[in-house]
């Protein structure tokens, strides 16, 4: 049988995706678990303890102090308290989940209570002065609670990029040991696997990580015609989607448990784990509102509780480590007096480290829905168990009895994803780096950063521009029914986070800048129009596909890419790199240890350490990225 808790809240009808712009839904559905009590929690006693901030004196004092309790704190927690000598308190703003059918069943996939709401952009200035949501997670175990599970590695292009850029000892190479210690994979059934063009190399895979990765049991009958009609065209299957080459079309793996098709949260994989370990505490519902210092040296940190506006203090005596998320990390550094002190002189706050990078390089990927209607589509399809209801109970019975089922994907999302680079999406990419040379990087920067961030920037578009045509560039993936989703992955715009008060409480500035740079709209333009030869491919087209959304019937470039403008999303969840592993002369924020330039006993373990975007979902590189900090951080501290 699957393992899963009773219902709590029913809102799989929906079919949201946290990327979706429905404000109003949203809000509706915050007030709702604010009066239905979602947002507090329990003791859950198989873990490390819970603690209140009642229970903790002012000055109470840690080895290390985490803020951020999502997918790189966990792990960075996880991993000191090994040691029952170190003490550390993770400190976390959002609660603990309930283990909410739409949390843990994929099929149910609905994770809008453990949002940060509402979160909302400045106005676009790309798209009509839009503001559009900003998905971030809220939640013990952060994006891994509210994620749609993929679980996949970028391209050595992109890692070995970093390293080119000043993050030394973090390429490909690097790194890819700790993308298989983090990992328990679990092969598929053979006979599945064949019948399903399954394939991987187990030499690149971890067997004894805290992360279970597999793929589903189950598919759908149309990913067959969108396999054989990206092979017509000559998209090559990818043998191992995670061996730094994810190009071609592969089948998808998601971060879920074999046995029991539930979801693999860093909640559960790296902390739930942590069977009472008395040297690890962890700190709910609270906000860290400044990091203290003594001179350069961080000594502790501020929080407030979300509940009843408590402030105290807590010291570290070896580090605190700031893994708050690349919206709010910079959110935190700027508030202790770490970033552009011209800014800061603003608000009144003294500099610590001035610091022009901090919140500057915003970086996500752009989504773009493309809509169908299908006059012989195959049933069942990515799109039933939203709209049938007999399919859908009789799906649910089969995933309770432990059985294949339509419940083991994640709602609405299909198995097979496309990746290429930019050349194998379109025979005008030479044009299209062309115009990406030609671009002034301060003009396309828009607010007159410092000379330190543009010169990091022309760095990262020279690299870019390079890789444009071997490292990955973008993705499609369709749910077999309604909807096709195309991932703009390696975008040149750059965007911002910047303080707006002395509050952490209040949201930052957040501007995307999306498509600030034209060069992203024709990578997108290419890529849509791809996916329409893929419709039109003998596999396809027997199915009967109509184009409902963004541009159907229209066949002018122009008016298809001011579509795509309305159309698209500017974040899929993937918010990084504003507190950059660069040299500082580049903009950067922290050093190849982690460390925060200027100062002492601090350092960011989270994606916004990134110079540049990881293609495909952004998990698996956190949760790698993460084991490596952990190690820098125990070996300068002589706990290895």
């Amino acid at each position: 049988m699957h393992a899963h808790s009773p219902h709590v809240l029913s809102f799989t009808s929906l079919n949201f995706h946290p990327f979706s712009n429905v404000e109003m839904l949203l809000r509706t559905v915050f007030k709702l678990c604010l009066a239905i009590g979602v947002y507090g929690h329990s003791q859950l006693g198989r873990a490390a303890t819970v603690i209140h901030a009642r229970q903790l004196a002012n000055e109470t004092e840690y080895d290390f102090i985490v803020a951020g309790g999502g997918v790189a704190g966990l792990t960075v927690a996880d991993r000191l308290t090994e040691n029952p000598n170190v003490t550390v308190l993770v400190i976390e703003y959002g609660p603990f989940d309930q283990r909410e059918d739409e949390v843990m069943i994929p099929g149910a996939y609905f994770p809008v209570p453990y949002l940060w709401l509402p979160l909302m952009s400045t106005p676009q200035t790309a798209l009509g002065g839009t503001s559009y949501s900003v998905p971030c997670g809220r939640v013990v175990g952060g994006g891994s609670v509210v994620n749609a599970m993929f679980f996949h590695r970028s391209d050595v292009e992109l890692y070995d990029a970093w390293e080119e850029l000043g993050a030394t000892g973090w390429g490909w190479k690097d790194l890819v040991n700790y993308f298989k210690k983090s990992e328990t994979f679990t092969p598929p059934d053979a006979n599945y696997a064949a019948e399903r063009n399954i394939t991987w190399d187990e030499s690149m895979h971890g067997f004894d990580g805290p992360v279970q990765a597999s793929h589903a049991p189950y598919d759908y009958p149309g990913s067959a015609n969108m396999y054989n009609g990206a092979v017509s065209l000559g998209i090559q299957p990818a043998l191992e989607p995670n061996n730094g080459h994810a190009q071609g079309i592969f089948r998808l793996v998601r971060s879920i448990d074999p046995k029991s098709q539930t979801r693999s949260s860093a909640r559960i994989n790296r902390y739930d784990r942590d069977a009472s370990r008395p040297n690890y505490h962890i700190l709910s519902n609270t906000a860290v509102s400044r990091i203290t210092f003594e001179g350069t040296t961080a000594t502790g940190v501020e929080y407030v509780s979300t509940l009843n506006g408590t402030k105290k203090t807590v010291r570290a005596s070896k580090e605190v480590i700031i893994a708050a998320g690349s919206v709010h990390t910079p959110q935190i550094l700027q508030l202790s007096g770490i970033g552009d002190a011209t800014h800061l002189k603003r608000f009144g706050i003294e500099s610590i480290s001035d610091l022009p990078g901090v919140g500057q390089n915003l970086q996500d990927h752009l989504v773009l829905k493309v809509n169908y209607n299908y006059t012989s589509n195959q049933f069942p399809n990515g799109g039933s168990l939203q709209v049938n209801t007999t399919y859908a109970a009789e799906q649910r019975a089969l995933y309770d009895a432990g059985k294949p089922s339509a419940y083991d994907l994640t709602s609405t999302t299909g198995n097979l994803m496309i990746q290429l680079a930019l050349s194998n999406w379109t025979n005008a990419s030479a044009s299209i780096m062309s115009q990406a040379r030609s671009l002034d990087p301060a003009v396309l920067l828009r607010s007159s950063p410092h000379p330190d961030v543009i010169r990091g920037y022309k760095k990262q578009r020279s690299i870019m521009i390079k890789d444009s045509n071997s490292g990955t560039v973008g993705g499609l993936s369709w749910n077999t029914g309604p909807e096709t989703s195309i991932y703009m992955t390696r975008p040149f715009s750059r965007g911002s986070i910047n303080i707006n008060s002395t509050d952490i409480l209040d949201a930052p500035l957040i501007d995307y800048g999306a498509l600030t740079d034209p060069t992203d709209l024709e990578m997108l333009y290419a890529i849509y129009m791809k996916n329409r030869e893929l419709m039109a491919t003998p596999d396809m087209a027997v199915l009967g596909p109509t184009e409902t959304a963004p541009a159907p019937g229209i066949n002018d470039a122009v008016e298809i890419k001011e579509r795509i403008k309305v159309a698209l999303q500017p974040s899929n969840a993937h918010q990084c790199c504003t507190a950059a592993m660069t040299k500082r002369g580049d903009g950067g924020v922290v050093d190849p240890q982690n460390k925060v330039y200027g100062t002492e006993r601090l350092s960011v373990v989270d994606a916004s350490t990134w110079p540049l975007v990881a293609g495909g979902g952004p998990q698996a590189s956190v949760y790698a990225g993460a084991e490596k900090a952990v190690d820098l951080i125990k070996a300068r501290h002589r706990l290895l």
